[in-house]
């Protein structure tokens, strides 16, 4: 990855080529941005003719992954820095409608009535055995393209499909929100209450699956999805009882594969339900502290050919990720410290090195050819997708619109010389 914008370009691409040299120094805005662009550009080419990403088995989430890294880029202040990634995005989002399916909604047995706006309708993606999973991925891309302003929720949809023909991007929304407030598990459910499993109503739970829907309903909310405090409330009582006294997560208890991943889904639950990490209402009891405290003590692990793991796993990443940046946001430096060493390489100007910018290092490094190796079958379209969206510093916690907090490309937060580096190339693209 060169930058070849004259002089003060090539002295940023010398900076990055001794970053890669010499592991765990800090990355430049420049390099982020760098990385970002190459990612975006291999995944332009991955794309199939009917507007689908593949890799993992898994299409719609493929596809949901890695539009998510356009649309997020699209809203950042170099936007797709020259290139024009417009038709693939738009095919990307025809083909994700291609894919939902309509599932009746109604009133649950304990009461609840899951039928948000009246429609009768709910929306998933991929087989019922799979629902949670990838209807979470979907549903948060396309609340992101709302949130986001790339499309709004009154935008109509023209779709083959006739369970979204004729419906709004917000209608859509909606309706996958409204799957999941049907499929939570109820309090027959026993230690399950709260929680979900793999396809609606299953009766039981697991706090990988889990996480995917309080993932995506969080960012839906950001877009203007109604999401009950009654679902919230219910979740508590799954929360309380997987995690583990150690702080993290575990999967369908609180001591089977107590893990990295599950434990930042842990944390984007407690976003979702609005707990704050003190006893402050009915069923406040998860240790928010506690999770982070053994995400702290489990920073530097790498993939092992487990589940288990940080680096170097693309979905622990992402998933913790999405924990932290939903919890503590991009710029603490006091949480997590048990961080690699930052090295000689200065940060950027109003940066200091802290668990984002471990992470954003990490990536630069190993990026290759706009990819990166992946982790089992969390490789290729999807890996990478998750990989540029953490360096897209993709928002995930509360609020509409552009995160406020330092992002790659932002020029109020960079130096005189990346503000240089951004005028050369916007000349360069105009």
């Amino acid at each position: 990855m060169s930058i070849k914008l004259g002089r003060l370009a090539g002295a940023v691409a010398l900076a990055f080529c001794t970053v890669v040299a010499l592991p765990a120094l800090a990355a430049t805005e420049a390099q982020k941005q760098a990385a970002i662009d190459s990612g975006l550009a291999w995944l332009a080419t991955q794309q199939a003719v009917n507007g689908s990403w593949s890799g993992t088995g898994y299409n719609a989430a493929d596809t949901s992954s890695a539009l998510l890294a356009f649309i997020e880029q699209k809203d950042k202040p170099l936007s797709w820095n020259g290139q024009n990634y417009t038709t693939a995005v738009t095919n990307g989002l025809n083909y994700l409608m291609t894919q939902a399916t309509q599932v009746g909604v109604g009133t649950r047995p304990d009461g609840f009535n899951a039928n948000i706006g009246g429609s009768g309708n709910g929306l998933y993606w991929g087989a019922i055995s799979e629902t949670t999973y990838i209807s979470g991925i979907a549903l948060s891309t396309l609340a992101r393209a709302v949130s986001s302003g790339y499309v709004s929720a009154a935008t109509p949809i023209t779709s083959s499909n006739a369970a979204v023909n004729g419906k709004t991007y917000g209608q859509v929304i909606q309706e996958s929100v409204n799957m999941y407030l049907a499929g939570q598990t109820t309090a027959v459910g026993g230690n399950y209450r709260g929680g979900w499993h793999y396809y609606p109503s299953q009766g039981d739970a697991d706090n990988s699956t889990t996480q995917w829907a309080a993932i995506g309903m969080l960012i839906a909310q950001n877009a203007g999805a109604t999401i009950p405090q009654y679902t919230k409330d219910e979740l508590k009582y799954w929360m309380n009882y997987v995690q583990n006294p150690n702080g993290g997560s575990g999967y369908s208890s609180i001591y089977d594969y107590v893990n990295e991943s599950k434990t930042g889904g842990l944390l984007v639950e407690m976003a979702f339900t609005g707990y704050d990490g003190v006893t402050s209402g009915p069923g406040d009891y998860s240790d928010k502290a506690g999770a982070l405290a053994f995400l702290n003590a489990n920073w530097l692990n790498t993939a092992s050919g487990t589940w288990f793991g940080n680096f170097g796993h693309p979905y622990a990443m992402w998933s913790i990720y999405k924990g932290l940046e939903s919890t503590i946001g991009l710029t603490d430096s006091t949480t997590i410290t048990n961080l690699h060493p930052q090295g000689s390489n200065p940060l950027d100007a109003g940066h200091t090195w802290n668990w984002y910018e471990d992470y954003s290092q990490y990536l630069v490094d190993t990026q290759s050819g706009g990819t990166w190796p992946g982790y089992g079958y969390w490789g290729g379209a999807m890996g990478t997708a998750w990989n540029i969206n953490i360096l897209n510093a993709t928002q995930v916690g509360p609020g509409p619109g552009p995160i406020t907090v330092p992002e790659p490309g932002s020029m109020a937060l960079v130096g005189l010389a990346l503000a240089a580096l951004t005028g050369l190339r916007r000349r360069k693209s105009a």
